[in-house]
């Protein structure tokens, strides 16, 4: 089932060290690269994915919205925080499926918190990065050929197994 990932932008910017080299010296470099891990997640996991940033930092009057590489990016309106406009997602939402929010601000993680929402910090959203990153890294195995059962996932490979009566 597909989980709805609600990112707090800068907050991860700025409490983790993968964007540290960039964040200090070039902002828009530093969202760059947060939008391109994001779109990796995306595209390797089970999230849709929303990216929020204050737009205080950007100096632009109105909400804006951009569709950047299938992940929904919102900077919000002169005077609402990243945090406000999050709050307000999560409990208008009627996505069907749970809702994670990475952020590490503590105040928030518990606004946030109720049935159907999970929390994430921004260290473990960026460890997940980190090993789609080591996994796409790694040599696949070019055999030629491909069993089904290197194929399928986990679970699916499971479910057929108990139909055919291999596995209990």
């Amino acid at each position: 089932m597909t989980r709805l990932l609600i990112v707090d932008g800068y907050n991860l910017i700025y409490t983790t060290n993968r964007y540290k080299k960039w964040r200090d010296t070039d902002l828009e470099l530093a969202r760059v690269k947060l939008i391109e891990d994001l779109a990796t997640l995306e595209t390797t996991g089970d999230y849709k994915i929303m990216l929020i940033f204050d737009a205080i930092k950007t100096g632009t009057p109105g909400r804006h919205h951009a569709k950047i590489l299938g992940v929904d990016v919102w900077f919000t309106r002169t005077g609402e925080t990243a945090d406000q406009m999050i709050e307000r997602i999560v409990y208008q939402s009627d996505f069907e499926g749970d809702v994670v929010v990475a952020t590490s601000d503590y105040t928030e993680q518990k606004v946030i918190f109720k049935p159907g929402v999970l929390r994430k910090t921004s260290r473990e959203l960026v460890a997940e990065l980190e090993s789609i990153e080591d996994e796409l890294r790694m040599p696949s195995k070019k055999t030629g050929r491909f069993r089904l059962e290197e194929r399928l996932d986990t679970a699916l490979r499971h479910a057929l197994e108990r139909i055919i009566g291999t596995r209990e």
